[in-house]
């Protein structure tokens, strides 16, 4: 996981530095034929376990424990602005967790990249164990490396690194962020959220765990169409690893922001699909 997810940050810090930052982006592009920005993938596996550690994220589990963990791993970042973000939902004082950097000519105008920490059991038993290392361990694991990478490279616009509280509850944090940022007169350019990106295609094993419930033909025809997947992306791809694909998806109102990063991202060595539809986000 940690090796295919280190080229997918690769793609997504050098297009917030595109958009941001366009001469820097350049300056970065030259610099790493001498000196590559290094991404550590021992991080990236460090956090997701640490995340694990905590047993359920779930809504009334350890949330505000890991909003603590998560601010007292970003104070280490020089350069970064870090604190939290609250908000009262249920009789209860939650904590969203940012990260900021502020452009150097337009701080105003604000990119954001953001991931939930919260988890929920599989099939949505309230009993269940939920440690939450795909979903979304990864997301956050991924916004910590890249914060820490830009943390002292700050572009022309501020940059908002931001982990929200109960996704899983109707996406509530994210959503009481946006009224703030609204109420505040923020103009944000554009956000990338970063759900779910280790997973890969399962054992026949699990997929047949996962056909429960089915009757026999039901279980054969969601093993086939799920067995099917892999080729077809192979060939969508242009052939490239099935289990190194980035999907860009967003809503048909964010359709030309989403041909924008796609755009910027396909051609690489990971293949990168796109998906436009009222379901995304």
């Amino acid at each position: 996981m940690a090796r295919v997810r280190i080229k997918l940050l690769s793609f997504i810090l050098f297009w917030l530095l595109l958009l941001n930052d366009p001469a820097g982006a350049s300056d970065l592009a030259r610099q790493q034929e001498k000196e590559p920005v290094k991404i550590l993938e021992k991080n990236i596996v460090n956090i997701v376990q640490e995340l694990q550690s905590f047993g359920n994220r779930m809504t009334w589990e350890k949330q505000n424990e890991v909003a603590d963990y998560l601010f007292s791993r970003l104070r280490k970042n020089k350069g970064l602005e870090v604190y939290f973000h609250q908000y009262e939902e249920g009789d209860k004082t939650w904590k969203n967790v940012v990260a900021r950097v502020p452009g150097k000519k337009d701080p105003q105008t604000t990119y954001i990249v953001c991931a939930h920490y919260d988890s929920h059991p599989a099939g949505w038993e309230s009993n269940g164990f939920a440690p939450g290392a795909d979903d979304n361990g990864t997301g956050v694991a991924v916004l910590l490396e890249g914060a820490r990478i830009l943390a002292e490279k700050p572009g022309n616009k501020t940059m908002e690194w931001v982990f929200f509280s109960n996704e899983e509850q109707g996406h509530k944090g994210s959503k009481a962020y946006v009224r703030d940022l609204m109420a505040k007169g923020h103009s944000i350019k554009g956000i990338i959220n970063i759900d779910t990106i280790g997973y890969t295609q399962p054992s026949l094993t699990v997929l047949w765990q996962e056909s429960q419930g089915k009757n026999l033909s039901g279980k054969l025809v969601y093993m086939a169409k799920q067995l099917l997947k892999k080729p077809v992306y192979y060939l969508q791809t242009g052939f490239k690893d099935p289990n190194e694909i980035l999907l860009v998806g967003g809503r048909p109102a964010n359709a030309s922001f989403v041909d924008k990063i796609f755009s910027q991202l396909k051609g690489g060595d990971v293949g990168i699909k796109k998906n436009i539809g009222p379901q995304c986000g």
